[in-house]
């Protein structure tokens, strides 16, 4: 049997990966992540490496983007790019024979070994081939951001060493303590987002120095990312394809730490073999190897968690992965209670729960009656000041910089729709509504600022939008961008209103309206139907008979897809999906016009 790195840390999780892979494909409905057939073998692991990439664009920050082909196809342009700019980042620092290939597996230097009777492998990005040694790099669609964020006593523990790669500041000499190497251990988690693309560097590693001629000598081991500091400086060459310098990339060198890493991997080849051996399909514990809503959540989740109802279930509960506080003052984590039978929401007993907000929500679930706080409902709408501009954004989260001034994944901004309420429920869903939408791949940020603030005046009006954080970033981004148009940005910025803080509540809100820290830290409202969720796409249907089912555009994936595709229409349908791509825009908008106005008849405010 042969088995991949994929295959490995798949099988690793639990005992019953293995044998319901093998179930499956028989049937030929599983992703073949061990075979006894190599071309199997390296379709899945290209086919792995591709979602990968995908994954790795909602790094920096939460996005419930459906992931599909689509959206994998209209990046491929950017990480293809990645490779030449890996290889130039290697070639800069080391001398050698360097192959690389980042996306096809077929191409990459391959190693094997073999361990009672299974085969071993792994596909690497990059191999140094040096007289001296060797070294390995993997490519890692992400930024360095990862890794500069871990800090101990407010430092970075990573630093740059005077070659400028990026290494552990204990590895450069640097004073440690205790807590350092605590923190540490998040790299030897593999569910972690810092350890994972450590785990599979160390895999590598692994079967490299177990392989049949392993190569000898000095050996080194990097992760390739992106800069997260990189700022592109608007260079073009002559086909109008940005240039980019020497510094996009940076190299992490984790050549110690996949050395401590050994011994785990060896570990977890024993226990990787045991699986194997016993193939045994029976229901296991469920926990945070199944890496629930992650984005490697197991192939397998449908099956282990059939038990565990979609809605009300334990993990309903607000905050419930603060775990639960029994009668004994223990605290009870959520993956043993379900492992306990302990599944649905009611199943747990109410004298556990110690958080206002989910006894809240257990008095919904019991009733089946929305809950209502009435007084800071409307007193949180009375905060609002007309006329209010409902603001959504649409952006493309670009992996590479196309314009002067941004980074690496900075959301670059190309839609917008502004719907005008200039006195309450006194908007026209046509007649009130501004849109801008770049059509083509040039740089149109100045325009869309322009367009944006002649409709948002600067009369003090509240800016209203849904989960602040995005257009708050995006606007100040802009204001750094383009000075010319700071001071009204920020002014735009500054006027900025979360409407989840009158659905949900904001507990600094509320205390500025001199609630005491208890009752500013309670919800607002709840419905059974949220289910612990208070996106706008659950909130909706509550308070509109609005829908996105049936638009060509319906949701953030298909607009990133249409927009980077757009170019390449004829102008026949170029102006379809420009009508498309504004009425899913303008829909997100009207939305928060329909949430609003229902929350004032709720609340009684005229």
């Amino acid at each position: 049997m042969k088995i991949s790195k994929t295959g490995f840390t798949n099988i690793v999780r639990c005992s019953r990966y293995g044998a319901l892979e093998e179930i499956y494909r028989k049937k030929n409905q599983a992703i073949v992540t061990f075979s006894e057939d190599m071309d199997d073998l390296m379709t899945a692991e290209n086919f792995m490496k591709r979602d990968e990439l995908l994954n790795d664009m909602y790094d920096e920050e939460e996005d419930l983007i459906v992931k599909d082909d689509p959206q994998l196809r209209v990046m491929m342009p950017f990480y293809n790019a990645m490779e030449g700019l890996t290889a130039k980042a290697v070639s800069k620092h080391f001398s050698g024979d360097f192959q690389f290939n980042m996306l096809d597996t077929y191409k990459q230097k391959r190693f094997e070994m073999e361990r009672d009777g299974y085969h071993f492998y792994c596909f690497l990005d990059g191999y140094l081939a040096q007289e001296n040694g060797y070294k390995v790099f993997e490519t890692k669609a992400t930024t360095s951001r990862k890794y500069l964020d871990m800090t101990h006593e407010k430092e970075s523990m990573f630093a740059f060493s005077p070659e400028g790669i990026l290494m552990l500041t204990k590895d450069l000499g640097f004073p440690t303590d205790e807590k350092y190497d605590k923190k540490l251990q998040k790299l030897y988690d593999r569910y972690s987002d810092e350890g994972r693309y450590v785990y599979d560097l160390a895999f590598q590693r692994y079967i490299i120095e177990h392989s049949e001629n392993p190569p000898q000598g000095k050996k080194g081991f990097y992760l390739a990312v992106l800069n997260k500091d990189y700022v592109f400086d608007g260079t073009y060459d002559q086909n109008n394809k940005p240039v980019y310098g020497d510094d996009i990339i940076v190299l992490v060198d984790f050549t110690s730490i996949t050395e401590r890493y050994m011994p785990i991997i060896e570990a977890d080849m024993k226990t990787v073999i045991d699986y194997l051996n016993h193939m045994n399909a029976n229901p296991v514990d469920i926990g945070k190897h199944c890496q629930r809503k992650d984005r490697k959540q197991c192939q397998f989740y449908s099956i282990c968690w059939s038990h565990v109802p979609e809605k009300n279930s334990v993990l309903t509960y607000l905050n419930n992965h603060n775990g639960f506080t029994d009668e004994y003052g223990e605290k009870r984590d959520r993956y043993d209670l379900i492992n306990e039978g302990i599944v649905n929401a009611l199943d747990i007993p109410e004298s556990w729960l110690k958080r206002e907000n989910n006894i809240i929500q257990r008095r919904v679930i019991e009733s089946q009656t929305p809950y209502y706080h009435y007084r800071k409902i409307r007193e949180g709408i009375l905060e609002l000041r007309y006329p209010i501009y409902h603001l959504d954004f649409e952006s493309f989260p670009c992996p590479l910089p196309r314009f002067k001034g941004e980074t690496p994944y900075m959301q670059s901004l190309f839609q917008y729709s502004i719907h005008i309420e200039h006195e309450p429920n006194v908007c026209d869903k046509n007649e009130d509504n501004y849109s801008f939408l770049a059509t083509d791949h040039f740089d149109q940020r100045e325009a869309l600022i322009k367009g944006m603030i002649d409709v948002i005046k600067p009369d003090g009006g509240s800016v209203l939008v849904y989960n602040i954080a995005f257009e708050k970033t995006r606007i100040h981004e802009l204001a750094r961008l383009f000075p010319a148009y700071k001071d009204r940005l920020i002014d735009i910025a500054d006027r900025l209103f979360d409407l989840m803080d009158i659905v949900k509540g904001n507990t600094k809100l509320y205390k500025n309206l001199g609630y005491d820290e208890e009752e500013a830290k309670k919800i607002n409202y709840y419905h059974n139907d949220l289910n612990g969720s208070y996106s706008i796409k659950k909130v909706l249907p509550l308070f509109s008979n609005l829908t996105y089912k049936g638009m060509p555009v319906a949701n953030g994936n298909d607009a990133i897809v249409q927009y980077a595709t757009m170019p390449t229409y004829d102008p026949k349908t170029k102006e379809r999906v420009k009508r498309d791509m504004l009425e899913y825009c303008k829909q997100d908008t009207w939305a928060m016009v329909e949430i609003l106005k229902q929350l004032r008849t709720i609340a009684g405010v005229r």
